[in-house]
């Protein structure tokens, strides 16, 4: 099908970089080339490349982020080192991983035509192409929200609608579905299919692969810095169960997903160890979040709270843990009502967002620091921060500086860093979102073993 295309639009010739002062290269010897209106997939495991590249088509390689680049990267027929970032942003859109990198406004109409006012669009113009992006996206109920009330998953809807009213050559999406439940999936799998109609150059990262087995026209699949297979629409077609273990990618089929029913789920206990009573909370009088909401837990289980985007799990989250003062409930612990400011002491709550809570240089100080207050001892410290590393799989990077990992590098670091907290409650929300398919087990099997050592877990989940 790539022959049918129009002229190359991206063209990597020998492509390598490194980060600033890293002397390990994220990118080696990368060469691939990409058509007019062709729909490229880049998948692998987390911190294989794919950011990397997606940064150097959009332009945020060189110009924001440094480091040492070496071959040539052509988009739309130029260098991109002689590319200015304002002329980059005419000709391709980007939504990222994290929309909240992305935003520049608090009100999520205005959000949607910033980047129009920027370019001295007519105002007419840019009134009408704003309601047709809300309305094309299904998502008028967003328009003029207060952008710090939205889910995460509505605020990469905000991201996809803000570039869409640019109607760029190029659309590239760093990992677009990791914080979307289900339905807006389906959605966003239309609009995709739309730009591929209208002959758009759409780049995909995904680890998340069954809503895009229709619109690949090519697969790159990435390891260790480097392009280890190119699958053609055929060869993906054509993918059985043992190959994408072999390469350790989420599945292409979700009726390839096997799962087993358990009996007695539910242990009977006459006092919860945790229970929430009652409890109601709302960002503004027009907007209620939670009404009159019961929630308990034992220690030694795993409780799943599952719904759409927007339906409050990250809020319920953040108020069981002491992060936001709910309108009005009760907390006991083990019985003991226990006052909402207090609750942080036993109560770890792991962000969707991982970027909201990595504070330090590395990677083994960001564990310290979670531990520091919890254990009594230098040497129990140690202890309790090597096996979350060694449960986590993230001892091979334990002095890498937390951003300079990838999105699903950095979700495995958070919840190290709560395991190394030492609570006896913890909250993660959307622990797999943005994992490949052999760290989604590696976090599964942590869960299970932490379970065993009588932790109690609330795992939120989008349906």
């Amino acid at each position: 099908m790539g022959d049918e295309m129009g002229d190359v639009v991206i063209d990597f010739d020998n492509v390598s970089f490194s980060y600033g002062t890293q002397t390990e290269r994220s990118l080696r010897n990368i060469n691939f080339k990409v058509k007019e209106g062709e729909f490229i997939l880049l998948t692998g495991q987390s911190g294989s490349g794919k950011t990397t590249v997606t940064r150097l088509i959009n332009g945020l390689i060189p110009h924001f982020f440094e480091g040492v680049l070496t071959g040539t990267v052509k988009v739309l027929g130029s260098d991109i080192k002689t590319i200015t970032p304002g002329e980059m942003g005419k000709n391709i859109a980007s939504i990222f991983q994290n929309p909240r990198s992305q935003f520049f406004t608090t009100n999520s109409t205005k959000e949607v035509a910033f980047a129009l006012e920027n370019y001295g669009i007519d105002r007419d113009e840019m009134i009408d192409r704003v309601n047709c992006a809300f309305h094309d996206l299904e998502a008028e109920n967003l328009m003029d929200r207060d952008m710090f009330s939205l889910s995460s998953g509505e605020k990469q809807k905000i991201a996809i609608i803000a570039a869409k009213t640019l109607n760029p050559k190029i659309y590239v999406f760093d990992e677009p579905s990791a914080n979307l439940d289900i339905h807006s999936i389906i959605k966003l799998k239309k609009i995709m299919e739309w730009l591929k109609k209208q002959g758009h150059t759409v780049i995909v990262s995904e680890h998340r692969l069954f809503y895009l087995k229709n619109l690949v026209d090519k697969c790159l699949i990435m390891k260790d810095g480097k392009i280890d297979r190119e699958l053609k629409k055929n060869d993906i077609d054509n993918l059985n169960d043992s190959d994408i273990r072999a390469y350790k990618l989420r599945t292409f089929k979700l009726s390839n997903i096997k799962y087993e029913l358990k009996d007695n789920l539910i242990v009977n206990k006459q006092n919860a160890d945790f229970k929430v009573e009652n409890l109601s909370f709302s960002y503004d009088v027009n907007h209620s979040v939670l009404s009159n909401c019961n929630l308990e837990g034992n220690f030694g289980e795993t409780v799943a709270i599952v719904g759409h985007n927007g339906n409050g799990k990250t809020t319920l989250g953040k108020i069981m843990s002491g992060l936001l003062k709910a309108r009005s409930g009760q907390f006991f612990i083990e019985g003991k009502y226990t006052k909402q400011k207090n609750l942080y002491k036993s109560v770890y709550f792991v962000m969707q967002d991982a970027d909201y809570q990595l504070y330090s240089d590395s990677v083994v100080s960001e564990l310290m620091l979670s531990s520091m207050n919890s254990i009594k001892t230098i040497k129990q410290n140690d202890e309790k921060i090597e096996d979350a590393m060694n449960l986590l799989n993230i001892s091979s990077f334990r002095n890498r500086h937390p951003q300079s990992l990838s999105g699903g590098q950095k979700q495995r670091v958070t919840i190290a860093a709560a395991i190394a907290s030492n609570k006896k409650i913890l909250i993660f929300d959307e622990p797999t979102s943005g994992l490949d398919y052999e760290n989604m087990k590696v976090v599964s099997e942590a869960i299970n073993t932490l379970r065993k050592k009588g932790i109690l877990i609330f795992v939120f989940l989008m349906i």
